[in-house]
């Protein structure tokens, strides 16, 4: 199974670069973008712009990630929720890269996914408690994420899991946290 781990987080002592240890142990063969260590600009500029809605990029790094992107089988993200959503850098990634031809295509029902990634793994952390993200704060991954982005771009059977409250956890929350990822993606 070809694996891509799409990796946000720009801090290298943060746990969930612990979890990207984790995966990329668990994961066998994959390929990462780690958007912060490529450099990645998230900023759509006009320019960008006028030529998107074409499915055309002026990017390289577009290019790249749309080439690995187009060879996966499963795909993982890692990434905190800040502010109850995904970072900038991320969202960035998705508006830039899911390109109309790529990731998909107009039809008279809307859009229509073109790839077809089996496998959705998303792997976060937040200083806010899981069921309050869900709760209270309309759970963000589920409804904006899986339901809509993911579905429309081919990031088929997405799994969340998400280690909320990290300010409060206890080293064995965090290892149990780490444990369950190399659970999930070994199988």
């Amino acid at each position: 199974m070809k694996t891509t781990i799409i990796y946000a987080h720009p801090w290298e002592d943060s746990f969930n670069n612990a979890v990207l240890k984790e995966a990329e142990k668990a994961a066998g063969d994959y390929k990462l973008i780690d958007l912060y260590a490529d450099g990645f600009n998230p900023v759509m500029s006009k320019e960008e712009l006028a030529v998107y809605s074409r499915g055309k990029f002026l990017d390289p790094l577009v290019a790249k990630y749309n080439r690995i992107l187009d060879d996966t089988d499963r795909i993982i993200f890692i990434f905190p929720i800040w502010w109850y959503d995904m970072p900038a850098i991320l969202r960035g990634f998705l508006d830039k890269v899911m390109l109309e031809g790529s990731a998909y295509t107009t039809g008279a029902a809307g859009l229509i996914p073109v790839r077809d990634i089996s496998q959705t793994y998303i792997f976060t952390t937040s200083s806010t408690p899981t069921d309050v993200l869900m709760d209270t704060f309309g759970d963000p991954v589920h409804n904006a994420m899986i339901s809509a982005t993911f579905q429309i771009v081919g990031f088929q059977n997405a799994v969340w899991k998400n280690l909320g409250a990290i300010d409060a956890s206890r080293p064995q929350e965090r290892q149990e946290f780490l444990d369950e990822v190399r659970r999930m993606l070994e199988q």
